[in-house]
């Protein structure tokens, strides 16, 4: 009976590595130093308070529900205004779609525009993985690049998940 249920845990264990391998989770990102060349606008809902809050997660579905619909045209983001681990886990962000600009879309109701501006020097992440597994990768990866690089940080970071393509993080240099 030992014998079976280990090898049950085992199957298990080798379908959730799969898994996970498949959604990207093994991947290492590549991370650099660059200056962002133009500015990055986001159409959203901006958030302060707690990340386990009731409020907090809809904002992310409601984005997806307006690109999936048409109703918005942009790859999911959102910019964080302060760093959630150091921050006792209150979040500033700002929740959304990245758009191409504020000219062409009619925002809907509670939306609004926010501006990341360029000629700004961050440390950019990218990985191609799924945006399930991603940011626990990307965000490591800035920070061991920054220790190694020694760069300070700013509290600035913007997350875009594209529908195809790399997920990147930037991380605000000071």
């Amino acid at each position: 009976m030992t014998r079976w249920l280990f090898l049950l845990f085992l199957g298990v264990a080798a379908v959730a590595a799969g898994i996970y391998a498949y959604l990207g989770g093994f991947r290492t990102p590549k991370v650099t130093l660059i200056t962002t060349s133009q500015p990055i606008y986001l159409a959203g809902r901006y958030f302060q308070g707690r990340a386990d809050s009731k409020e907090f997660g809809p904002l992310f579905r409601q984005a997806q529900q307006l690109q999936e619909s048409g109703q918005l045209r942009g790859d999911l983001g959102n910019v964080y205004y302060n760093d959630p681990e150091a921050a006792g886990d209150t979040v500033k962000a700002f929740v959304g779609l990245i758009v191409a600009d504020t000219t062409t879309q009619t925002l809907p109701s509670g939306y609004r525009y926010s501006t990341f501006n360029g000629g700004q020097r961050v440390v950019r992440a990218r990985v191609e993985a799924s945006y399930m597994v991603a940011p626990d990768r990307l965000y490591s990866g800035i920070k061991h690049f920054a220790e190694a690089q020694k760069i300070k940080l700013g509290k600035v970071y913007v997350e875009r998940f594209p529908a195809q393509g790399p997920v990147e993080v930037l991380a605000l240099v000071k």
